[in-house]
């Protein structure tokens, strides 16, 4: 699903992916990955993942008549795990996830539905930014959460170099965050489990892509999280909490008097699970 809608709320916009078929982002980036499947010659592929991206990849493949294998931790939420269950694809409980996708796609030469490494998926979140300048031409910011930092990666690729592009992370997993935003109380408990992901490839890149766009990073508390949250439910918008982080990161850049410009854009990148 592309042209997701642009909510203008007070003076900012909401980019509504939590609104695509599957209910993410990932929704963007999925199919392009299995077109690019496709025309590789593979018919099945792997995936490991938090939750969103197997349920987008699990409706996909369903749809490309495409055999799929799942790793997922043993944590996943209940409800993302009763979602992936309606559909008829192998599920894989692993501590290990990601590297046993991995070892499994080489084993057994099947496709890697990775996104921080496949740039299949890169070209999927382009669109999103393309979206953008038809809904909002004057955007002068925007707010995305970082978990490998991909979809951020892939919206900057086709922004104009004047939008300034601002992530955020919540405090128990500060990845890249605790470069730009230091001042912090390191928390245990992590809330925003679809930004779970320690091991970033392409982190280098992100760190740059920020840098380069004059924006930056911001570390949020899981109090200010659930602030936000309570907040949008208030205004009818009902996201999950890795919205929340997105909005909680805006209100600290205006807290710290960053400059976000006029027409400054929240991305939601999940639908509440």
């Amino acid at each position: 699903m592309t042209n997701t809608p642009l909510v203008q709320l007070d003076n900012l916009y909401f980019k509504r992916e939590d609104q695509n078929i599957t209910g993410s982002a990932k929704d963007r980036a999925i199919p392009f990955q299995i077109e690019n499947l496709k025309k590789n010659g593979f018919t099945q592929a792997v995936i490991s993942s938090t939750g969103n991206a197997a349920i987008s990849a699990a409706y996909f493949c369903h749809q490309e008549n495409i055999k799929l294998t799942i790793f997922l931790s043993p944590h996943i939420s209940p409800e993302k795990l009763n979602l992936l269950k309606r559909y008829d694809h192998e599920i894989i409980l692993s501590h290990q996830p990601i590297s046993d996708a991995i070892k499994f796609s080489k084993l057994q030469k099947v496709y890697l539905l990775r996104q921080s490494t496949d740039p299949a998926s890169l070209t999927g979140y382009q669109t999103i930014a393309q979206d953008l300048i038809e809904q909002l031409p004057k955007i002068t910011s925007i707010f995305i959460p970082v978990g490998s930092g991909t979809t951020l990666l892939g919206i900057s690729q086709k922004l104009p170099k004047n939008v300034k592009i601002f992530g955020a992370q919540s405090a128990a997993n500060p990845t890249i965050s605790k470069i730009f935003d230091p001042k912090f109380t390191p928390e245990t408990r992590l809330i925003t489990d679809a930004l779970s992901v320690k091991f970033l490839p392409n982190k280098d890149k992100v760190i740059n892509t920020i840098k380069n766009s004059t924006g930056s990073c911001l570390t949020i508390q899981n109090e200010a999280i659930v602030a936000a949250d309570s907040y949008l439910k208030s205004k009818n918008i009902l996201t999950s909490l890795e919205g929340a982080l997105t909005f909680a990161a805006y209100q600290k850049a205006l807290e710290n008097n960053l400059n976000i410009g006029q027409y400054p854009v929240i991305l939601l990148t999940g639908a509440k699970r």
